[in-house]
C-alpha cells in the first residue's frame, strides 16, 4: 500500500498478529476468514506490515496457493514487501511480480523493466495466468 495506512500501534498491532495467526494455526484458507472478520483499518495495518509474510498476503487476496517456487519466494518476503512488488515467476524472457498498493492487489508481467500487462483486483492472478498461456507464449 502506498497510501495512508491506519496508524496502529506496533505493539497492539504486533498482539493482533500473535492472536490471528494462533487462531489461525498453519490454515492459510483459515487466517484468510480471520483476517476477514478484522476491523477494516486494523486488517490493512496487518496487511501491509513486517507480520505476516507475503504468501500469507498473496492467499489472503487470490485465495489460492501458487506453485511450489512461487510459494517459497513469497514465504521469503515479509508481507509490506508487496508494495514495491515481489518476483513471483520467471521465464526466459518474461517476469511476473505480485503487488499490493493501496489494498489493491496485482499481477505485472515484465520484461526486462519494461511493464508488459498489469491486472488489478481479486481475479489479477488469474488474468496474468492466462496472459502467459495466450498465443505465443
Amino acid at each position: 500500500m502506498t497510501g495512508m495506512v491506519p496508524a496502529i500501534d506496533s505493539l497492539d498491532l504486533a498482539v493482533l498478529a500473535d492472536r490471528v495467526l494462533q487462531i489461525a494455526g498453519e490454515d492459510d484458507a483459515r487466517l484468510a476468514e480471520v483476517l476477514d472478520t478484522l476491523d477494516p483499518d486494523a486488517r490493512a495495518a496487518l496487511l501491509d506490515s513486517d507480520l505476516l509474510n507475503a504468501f500469507q498476503l498473496f492467499y489472503y487476496h487470490f485465495r489460492t496457493v501458487p506453485d511450489p517456487l512461487a510459494q517459497d519466494r513469497l514465504l521469503l518476503h515479509a508481507a509490506q514487501d508487496a508494495r514495491e512488488g515481489i518476483l513471483v515467476d520467471s521465464d526466459e524472457d518474461l517476469d511476473v511480480y505480485f503487488l499490493v498498493r493501496d489494498g489493491t492487489p496485482a499481477m505485472e508481467v515484465r520484461e526486462a523493466d519494461v511493464v508488459l500487462a498489469r491486472f488489478d483486483g481479486k481475479d489479477a492472478c488469474r488474468r496474468a495466468r492466462a496472459f502467459l498461456a495466450g498465443p505465443g507464449r
